[in-house]
């Protein structure tokens, strides 16, 4: 079953570290939330007042709450409205993410974090070479935040450091439904219907890098029974490969 997720425009997400611990502590209606960036952006940046209603978010739970006061600059006091406990979104949607030139690796995320995938692994191929510092995962993890204010998907992905192609295709081998998306594949619709028909529990999906895959690589692919599809008519960027492959699945699936 799928989250049921607030869906008011009007309203800002907020994602709070460690919300789900502080309203285990104090299960009180009206609790002060203690994070200095957090209220200078409510404040200075959003221009939040009191009574004004926001979504407060971490992975475990969201909290409706409304603004009672901004005790100072680092605490701020609310009223909760509601609490929600975060589902995943069903199915399970893997995405093995090639390693993109950094702004479009960058929207990458941001796109799979709005359809609702539930799984990003990165992976080395053939033309992404293996550059990948520890820092960059905690930028990813800033880009994914973003994504999920913007979009109100709590169920946001969990994002796997970089392996290879090979070792990626033996760790989600016991996927039920396996697509990579290649121009000279099945015609969409049929691929889709096939799909739809199986209603797989977890469905893993692969775009290639910019310059695609090499043809050992499509090989090794296929091996591991991944069904060829084409997007388009047309070659495509592999960010946008990757928006309206995994945003036409969790649509077709929810």
């Amino acid at each position: 079953m799928g989250m049921t997720m607030h869906k008011d425009k009007h309203e800002f997400a907020l994602y709070t570290a460690s919300l789900s611990l502080l309203i285990q502590k104090e299960p009180a209606s009206s609790i002060i939330l203690t994070d200095e960036i957090l209220v200078h952006r409510m404040m200075h940046v959003l221009r939040l007042q009191s009574n004004d209603t926001c979504v407060f978010f971490d992975r475990k739970i969201y909290i409706i709450a409304t603004i009672q006061t901004f005790v100072s600059k680092k605490q701020i006091q609310i009223t909760i409205q509601s609490i929600h406990p975060i589902v995943a979104l069903h199915p399970q949607i893997t995405f093995l993410l090639p390693l993109l030139k950094r702004e479009d690796y960058e929207a990458a995320l941001y796109a799979l974090t709005e359809v609702g995938v539930n799984d990003i692994q990165l992976i080395f191929t053939h033309k992404t070479g293996n550059k990948w510092q520890e820092r960059d995962n905690d930028r990813a993890q800033r880009i994914i935040i973003a994504a999920v204010e913007q979009s109100k998907n709590f169920a946001y992905p969990q994002l796997h450091d970089p392996i290879s192609l090979e070792s990626a295709l033996k760790k989600y081998d016991t996927a039920a439904t396996k697509l990579f998306f290649d121009p000279q594949g099945k015609h969409f619709f049929d691929v889709m219907q096939t799909v739809h028909d199986h209603k797989p529990e977890h469905v893993l999906l692969l775009v290639g890098p910019e310059g695609d895959l090499t043809l050992e690589e499509k090989a090794v692919v296929q091996a591991h029974d991944f069904m060829f599809c084409a997007l388009t008519p047309t070659v495509l960027r592999a960010v946008q490969a990757t928006a309206l492959a995994s945003g036409f699945i969790r649509s077709l699936l929810v």
